[in-house]
């Protein structure tokens, strides 16, 4: 019975996977996009971060035209990007915009380099997209530097030449003649030295040609594995030669064969690889591989620093040597995830040092896979996050504390809140039971002056009888000032019923109902129609009786008063009811005491109480609005209402 092999490498098969098939499972599991495409911008491949990054998998992109992921505003960048690449040109970190499969714009640094076809031909292009728009950490940056030395391998056949006895070419294939640069009609009866010649890949000092150590040592094969050809316009190629002579059945030399191979993608690799090294390496963070058992492969200088385990101390054991126990049921589910195929980001967990305390980390976890697609292990980043989770501990120990705080603060200035409200309504009913009590002393003081003056004003002289005039009118006016006393308390008591009003019907019933308002008395104007409101009947009629009762008194002496009423509605939704008047104004000074109770500005010769304005305040505040004044230019002022608009 043969046995149905894993589609998963041991860890033997892991560590002798070859350099071209680790790089393109490298490639494979890249964040970032590396797709290629023909010199017609069709793609041809599409690795596993294209998929990740644009949200297509290689079915909906493969054959099709690379503009498909080009906003239109940018569709001419593919055409001067595919003739640069026809040149042979590659364009490097170029910042772009592509569109996503959902259609969003996605920021990108794009890389571009010609690919060619073993004799040299710009057959397309390989390209390399990384998405720019969202690198915040460490992890980002180090995917970024890694992925700008990876490249795409071209493969390249033997180059064989043959030479006869003394070492003069008898034959070079094609291969040979892409190497060296020259045709084998050119090289043909040349001397091997003059077209192969070669110097120390690191001394740079001439090398022997591999064909004469072959012959005149009379060894067997002679490899040289650190050459640099130079070809014939002086380029220098590092390649693996091997030289063998040819015997004839004589025992006569009969000459020497070289076959040889561009390394130049090894060397390019094996640089790359080595850097990349030195920058896992070199990470602050702790990267590791480890194979589908859990089995750890790799292990950088971060992961030392942080776990304090040795590389030789941790590879090749399980990485549950560093899981708490009761937490080793992650690993089940980061393994499931990875088998799958998928990535475990950002995942915030804690590991166990080699010391035994406890690391609070931040874990991404790929999946490495090989050339046929198989997932065969996984690259972990473990982030040291403990700082971290220390400062946002004492953070929310703070804004814990702080809340706590406000809420005993918040009570506290409810309570407060609450016993002011009481006194001031207690003030309140006070104010307005004196004034109403007030009322009826003062009304018999008034009568009594009135009964004096009508039946023992004939025993008084002159000044007497005026005395008694000036008492009833101070009465009168103190019975006024009671009236608007009460008047002013009862908007803090009353319970507001809000509706909506037809202002201009209001203002006109009021004017119809004092004739000091009226011709020839005066004149008041309005601009019709006005914008209905919000507002309470009562009070709204209190504010209109009290503005123009202002603005008819106030003039100055032998002026008609004149006064204009209008209304516009605000962008806000709110009212302004307006009543421009000709009278003696306000100063600057006086703009916000006139609203003040007993504050009367510049009018103290006209008689009044001192409380009207302020009830037309109170008043309109406890509609949901406010009142204020301003001077007209050439005289006069204009007060104003606003209050919120009703909706019909």
């Amino acid at each position: 019975m043969v046995e149905r092999p894993s589609i998963f490498p041991s860890m033997a098969e892991l560590h002798t996977l070859d350099k071209a098939q680790l790089l393109a499972a490298i490639v494979d599991s890249s964040d970032d996009a590396i797709v290629s495409n023909d010199l017609d911008g069709v793609i041809t491949s599409w690795n596993g971060g294209a998929e990740r990054m644009f949200g297509y998998v290689p079915s909906e992109v493969v054959g099709k035209s690379v503009h498909m992921l080009i906003p239109p505003a940018r569709a001419s960048e593919e055409d001067t990007i595919l003739e640069r690449i026809r040149k042979g040109e590659a364009v490097s970190h170029f910042e772009t915009v592509r569109l996503t499969k959902s259609g969003r714009s996605l920021h990108i640094s794009l890389s571009v380099s010609p690919i060619r076809d073993n004799a040299g031909r710009v057959v397309g292009a390989s390209k390399v997209a990384r998405d720019i728009s969202k690198q915040l950490d460490v992890t980002e940056r180090l995917r970024r530097s890694e992925e700008r030395f990876r490249v795409t391998l071209v493969s390249i056949g033997e180059a064989v030449i043959s030479t006869d006895a003394s070492l003069r070419v008898t034959f070079m294939n094609p291969s040979a003649e892409h190497l060296t640069g020259r045709t084998f009609g050119e090289a043909c009866g040349m001397n091997l030295g003059e077209c192969f010649r070669l110097l120390d890949e690191f001394t740079r000092e001439p090398l022997a040609n591999p064909a004469e150590e072959s012959v005149s040592r009379m060894r067997g094969a002679v490899v040289m594995r650190h050459g640099l050809l130079i070809t014939r316009e002086g380029f220098e190629r590092p390649i693996e030669s091997s030289a063998s002579p040819i015997w004839e059945a004589s025992g006569e030399l009969g000459g020497v064969v070289l076959t040889f191979r561009d390394i130049s993608d090894r060397r390019a690799a094996e640089r790359s690889a080595q850097r990349l090294a030195a920058i896992v390496h070199g990470s602050d963070d702790a990267i590791v591989g480890k194979d589908l058992n859990g089995i750890v492969t790799n292990w950088n200088d971060g992961a030392e620093r942080i776990f304090g385990y040795t590389e030789a101390e941790m590879v090749g054991r399980s990485i549950l040597t560093l899981i708490p126990p009761e937490l080793h049921g992650e690993e089940d589910v980061i393994l499931k995830s990875l088998r799958a195929g998928k990535r475990v980001e950002h995942f915030e967990t804690e590991r166990v040092a080699k010391d035994g305390h406890r690391v609070s980390v931040s874990i991404t976890v790929s999946p490495i896979k090989d050339m046929e697609g198989h997932v065969i292990g996984a690259s972990k980043i473990a982030r040291d996050i403990t700082e971290r989770r220390r400062v946002e501990n004492e953070l929310r120990r703070v804004q814990d504390a702080l809340k706590s705080h406000a809420t005993e603060l918040e009570a506290h200035i409810e309570e407060r809140t609450a016993q002011l409200k009481k006194s001031v309504s207690e003030l309140e009913a006070f104010s307005y039971s004196l004034s109403h009590d007030m009322r009826a002393p003062l009304r018999a003081m008034q009568s009594f002056l009135e009964i004096v003056i009508e039946d023992y004003g004939g025993r008084l002289d002159a000044a007497g009888i005026e005395m008694l005039k000036k008492a009833v009118s101070a009465a009168q006016r103190m019975d006024r000032m009671v009236l608007d006393l009460l008047a002013f308390t009862r908007l803090s008591h009353t319970a507001m019923t809000m509706e909506d009003l037809d202002v201009e019907q209001l203002v006109r019933s009021v004017i119809m109902e004092r004739a000091e308002f009226q011709e020839p008395r005066a004149q008041v104007v309005i601009d019709s129609p006005l914008e209905r409101v919000v507002g309470n009947v009562p009070s709204l009629l209190q504010c209109f009786v009290n503005v123009l009762d202002n603005a008819v008194k106030f003039v100055p002496a032998g002026v008609m008063p004149q006064v204009r009423v209008a209304s516009r509605r605000e962008a806000n939704g709110r009212v302004c009811i307006s009543f421009e008047d000709n009278g003696i104004g306000v100063d600057k000074k006086s703009n916000g005491r006139v609203f003040e109770m007993f504050q009367r500005g510049t009018a103290e010769a006209y008689p009044g109480t001192g409380i009207g304005l302020a009830i037309v305040r109170k008043a309109a505040e406890r509609m949901g609005g406010e009142a204020g004044l301003e001077p007209r230019e050439g005289g006069g002022s204009r007060f104003w209402l606003s209050l919120r608009g009703a909706t019909t």
